[in-house]
């Protein structure tokens, strides 16, 4: 299959830096993420169970991911099922396909994968033949009943030791040879699983109790395409002890857990060293309440400053950033800043138990543009509880007031994100009784804002309606949902979490379809009495402790931090902080750098690579990031750039289309020392087929760059069938270029016909040449319609030596 005909073509190729590849016989087990490549690639949950399973020697976990709309299509007219990416097994085909739920606008891909796999939907469908045992986890999973008609087995929690419990237990039941009933029944007894098959009955939580010595991937899958995290992560605490009474997050993954600095450190020098990634992320619910980050942010930076590595924060509470946690941060690279207020005025901060004041949110801002930050990212949410029309317009004044502080301190105007998004109220919270707000409200006041920001500077993004409306509805909804989600998806909706083909008009028909209404759904209100859909799920959390915190909020009371309160929720947390993390206050590590020695030894060194093969589908960027990653991990000693985004001093030959192999191609990079063959073996070793140093040469550091010289441009096409050439009409072609007609010969300098073979040597003029054009007026054939390959480059007049 000729990649280049569809859109991203990196999402299909395999074959990344990490990637797992067993032989034997194994329980075969499909992570299969419900949505594309650089979504589900960004999440540490699949990273984690990736690790996790395939350290177990009779399991071999693969990757499934969502393929988009065009290869989608492609795949059904050609009937091509859906295919693991190690491999490329089709998804019926192993023992179990796990699907991770993220959010309810996912489940459409779910039924939709399914679908591409040959796997019949329905569970009750699978019971007789063979199909693969499927499950699901994630956080949407705190209700599983609108997907239940669709999963063999729900699991409830943190997987990292239920997983394992799972595969053995598949792994007896596989021996045995028994029905697929007896198997659900075993997982059904396996703590935080629940099995439609087996009925409901209280399904508690997993969770994991000791986070320092939990399994974490240190060499995690290094893709090529440009994900939407595309950073390495470390996650450093798990659980979040603000009680923000609208996040879901902060109920389900209590209790609060720290990994302790120096493991943390530790866990980090690896990830850069088997990744090569500029930049690490310490990821947290509340990365502020985590202990000694100040230090641990400054031994980070202080030992991967001469990697160009940047280290990056989540959202920061207001009332947790200090100057001093700013300094450290921007010490190597200002990355970007977030803070999330939630609501514009106290009292409704107070409301949702957001216990940051306008003074706290103004003053971090304030050390913020001192410190030289020139954005922020400003969240905040309408239809909260007993939200005013005040409360609303504050959201637009009180971000002006942050543009004249930052003003204050900058001179001028900085970059100001506003997001707001509609309250969606979620199972398992305190909110989890109350409805949505009308529809038609919501609507309008996003308008509002909208229009109260048109004419001010500040950038604002409304979340979509619609899809807010049916995050509600499915969050808190039942099982008649499922026949819904299925008649939806027969309508054509497959990837509903992407506002550009979401289509609101489909979930209208399967509601006049099934007479379901999702708008009901969203808003009706609960009683704190009645008994609700999800309870038979157990979260750790007691239901009296939400109806408090319900009551709470109505009077506009706050609740304490777990790490100043016990508030007594139910899970007994026996120690916020425990020994082992007050324990590990990291020291400032002093680094002896080898580079010090070096300074005066500054390198220009010229590299030739070949790409062939499916690194043809690399584009220029993707390239360029493979290439600086792989120079990382094989500590080749490149120098770092000075100012505001610190990077190797790198620079690339002109750029080859996707689709296109090479046998030469060209890089410099300056380097302190002298470059050996030990250098090139190693870094050879970590690139992947069809990626290979061929030559490197020292070149004076006042050699033009190789965009500046290079001008010539050799290709060797392979036609299908022999080509009888016309000089006389290649002598009057024309390419049309925006509007302007070019004439070909001024930018052919050679072509020759061999049989089925051209050579043909391009150049540019004024304009730049571009195979593309080229070939396509000459063969009558698109780029993606051939077979190319650029053998050589040259200046005006010679090769380029490296």
């Amino acid at each position: 299959m000729n990649l280049v005909y569809f859109e991203k073509p990196t999402r299909y190729i395999n074959h990344e830096i990490n990637a797992v590849y067993k032989k034997g016989e194994f329980i075969r087990f499909a992570l299969c993420f419900p949505d594309v490549y650089e979504i589900g690639m960004s999440h540490l949950g699949l990273k984690i169970l990736y690790y996790i399973l395939n350290s177990i020697p009779y399991v071999y976990a693969e990757r499934v991911f969502s393929p988009w709309i065009d290869m989608s299509e492609h795949m059904k007219k050609h009937k091509i099922p859906l295919l693991s990416l190690e491999t490329k097994t089709p998804l019926n085909e192993f023992d179990i396909a796990g699907f991770s739920l993220q959010y309810e606008l996912s489940y459409t891909a779910v039924l939709n994968m399914l679908e591409l796999g040959g796997i019949p939907l329905k569970w009750q469908d699978r019971m007789i033949g063979k199909h693969p045992l499927v499950i699901a986890g994630g956080p949407s999973t705190v209700n599983p009943l609108p997907v239940s008609d669709f999963i063999d087995a729900f699991f409830i929690g943190e997987a990292e030791e239920a997983v394992k419990e799972l595969v053995e237990t598949y792994k007896e039941w596989k021996k045995s040879n028994s029905s697929k009933e007896s198997l659900l029944r075993a997982i059904s007894e396996i703590e935080g699983f629940y099995v439609p098959y087996a009925g409901k009955k209280t399904v508690k939580r997993r969770f994991i109790n000791d986070l320092e010595n939990a399994p974490f991937p240190q060499a995690p899958v290094v893709p090529y395409a440009k994900i939407v995290h595309d950073r390495v992560s470390v996650e450093v605490s798990r659980g979040c002890p603000s009680g923000c009474r609208f996040c879901q997050a902060g109920f389900i993954y209590r209790p609060l857990r720290f990994r302790s600095p120096g493991k943390v450190f530790e866990i980090a020098k690896n990830l850069i060293k088997n990744t090569g990634y500029e930049e690490l992320s310490l990821l947290s619910f509340s990365i502020g309440h985590y202990p000694y980050l100040v230090e641990l942010v400054k031994a980070l930076n202080q030992y991967f400053a001469e990697k160009a590595v940047a280290v990056s924060l989540p959202s920061i509470r207001a009332d947790r950033v200090t100057k001093q946690l700013l300094q450290a941060i921007k010490s190597a690279r200002k990355t970007g800043f977030t803070i999330a207020p939630e609501a514009a005025t106290e009292r409704l901060r107070n409301v949702i138990n957001k216990n940051i004041s306008d003074e706290d949110i103004e003053r971090a801002c304030s050390v913020l543009f001192e410190e030289g930050w020139q954005s922020i990212k400003l969240y905040f949410m309408i239809g909260l509880p007993t939200e005013t029309a005040e409360d609303i317009e504050e959201i637009a004044n009180f971000s002006r007031k942050i543009i004249k502080i930052a003003k204050k301190y900058t001179k001028k105007f900085v970059e100001i994100n506003v997001t707001v998004s509609p309250f969606v109220p979620k199972p398992h919270t305190p909110f989890q009784w109350l409805g949505q707000i009308n529809f038609n409200e919501m609507v309008e006041k996003l308008n509002f804002l909208r229009e109260a920001f048109k004419k001010s500077k500040i950038h604002y993004k409304g979340h979509n309606p619609e899809m807010s409306l049916l995050e509600a509805a499915l969050s808190r909804g039942d099982e008649k949902l499922s026949e819904l989600l299925l008649r939806v998806w027969l309508n054509g909706e497959t990837l509903s979490a992407w506002s550009d083909l979401f289509e609101f008009n489909r979930w209208f028909k399967a509601m006049d379809e099934t007479g379901i209404d999702l708008f009901n759904y969203a808003n009706r209100q609960l009683s704190l009495d009645e008994p609700l859909p999800w309870d038979f799920i157990d979260t750790g959390v007691k239901k009296d402790f939400l109806k408090t915190e319900f009551k709470k909020a109505m009077n506009r009371e706050c609740s304490k931090e777990c790490t100043d309160k016990c508030e007594a929720c139910g899970l007994r947390c026996q120690s916020i902080i425990p020994n082992h993390i007050k324990d590990a206050k990291p020291q400032l590590v002093m680094i002896k750098n080898e580079l010090n020695d070096l300074r005066s030894q500054e390198a220009r060194i010229r590299f030739c690579h070949k790409k062939t093969g499916v690194m043809k589908y690399l584009s220029q960027l993707e390239l360029s990031n493979l290439i600086t990653r792989a120079l990382r991990m094989a500590d080749i000693p490149f120098v770092v750039s000075k100012g505001f985004h610190p990077k190797p001093e790198i620079s690339f030959g002109p750029s080859l289309p996707v689709g296109i192999e090479s046998e030469r191609e060209y890089f410099d990079l300056k380097i302190y020392g002298e470059l050996n063959h030990q250098d090139i073996e190693r870094l050879n070793h970590i690139l992947p087929e069809g990626l290979k140093i061929i030559e490197t040469k020292k070149i004076p550091h006042e050699s033009p760059s190789l965009n500046s010289f290079i001008q010539r441009y050799k290709y060797i096409v392979e036609l299908e069938e022999e080509f009888m050439l016309d000089n006389n009409a290649i002598s009057l072609m024309t390419i049309k270029r925006d509007e302007k007609m070019l004439y070909l010969k001024d930018f052919l300098e050679e072509i020759q016909i061999n049989g089925n073979q051209a050579c043909i040597i391009v150049k540019d003029s004024v304009h730049k040449a571009r195979i593309s054009e080229i070939v396509e007026v000459i063969f009558g054939k698109k780029l993606h319609d051939l077979k190319i390959k650029r053998v050589a480059m040259y200046a005006q007049q010679g090769e380029v030596e490296p």
